[in-house]
């Protein structure tokens, strides 16, 4: 699994209509996109929530490579590109994967909270990826209104994100969160993912 995420930061009084638009617009073509495991539409408003500045920062969980590349290279990005300059794209290696529910169930996701974790140096590597699974399974199993939890490694910084899929909005959140609001969830390919309690631990990607 790889998890994606670009964030393009809009001006202050950039009206974040025209990106609601856009998703209610655009977004359905991805529900059929080719190997994508799950795509949420994110956005974050300015004075909101404790946003900054305005965003749209959609979350990406991939099973595989070949299709991430397929969109990066194809008309898909060519479209983030064309509207919105050269935009960074951040990558992780996918360290744990939960989903609880069934796939339609997704299409009550609200929320995503994003949030990151630094690595000690010396960690056992391969007890932390076991650690990282058995808490996502148990997020996902006992934490009422997480469906998903996306855990991916950089191993160039020694980091961890953690990305919570919620089907509460942003209000209902835990204090202090950085969250985003979800307008639209599209997911081709889930189960291609993993899931609670499937495989065994050790195997999800």
């Amino acid at each position: 699994m790889i998890v994606k995420q670009y964030v393009v930061t809009l001006p202050a009084d950039y009206d974040m209509k025209i990106i609601r638009e856009r998703v209610a617009t655009k977004g359905t073509s991805f529900d059929t996109f080719p190997g994508l495991g799950i795509k949420a539409f994110t956005i974050r408003e300015k004075g909101l929530f404790g946003a900054e500045s305005n965003q749209y920062a959609p979350v990406y969980c991939w099973p595989e490579v070949e299709p991430m590349w397929g969109f990066i290279a194809g008309a898909g990005f060519r479209g983030i590109l064309e509207s919105f300059g050269w935009t960074p794209i951040e990558t992780w290696l996918g360290l744990a994967f939960a989903r609880s529910g069934e796939p339609r169930d997704l299409t009550n996701l609200r929320s995503v909270v994003r949030t990151e974790q630094t690595i000690s140096p010396g960690v056992d590597l391969a007890e932390l990826r076991e650690r990282e699974i058995i808490e996502a399974r148990s997020v996902v199993t006992n934490a009422s209104g997480v469906l998903v939890r996306a855990v991916g490694l950089n191993p160039q910084t020694w980091s961890l994100v953690h990305f919570d899929f919620w089907t509460c909005t942003q209000d209902a959140l835990p204090a202090g969160s950085h969250s985003y609001e979800v307008l639209h969830v599209s997911a081709p390919n889930p189960d291609a993912l993993g899931r609670t309690g499937l495989p065994p631990i050790g195997s999800v990607g």
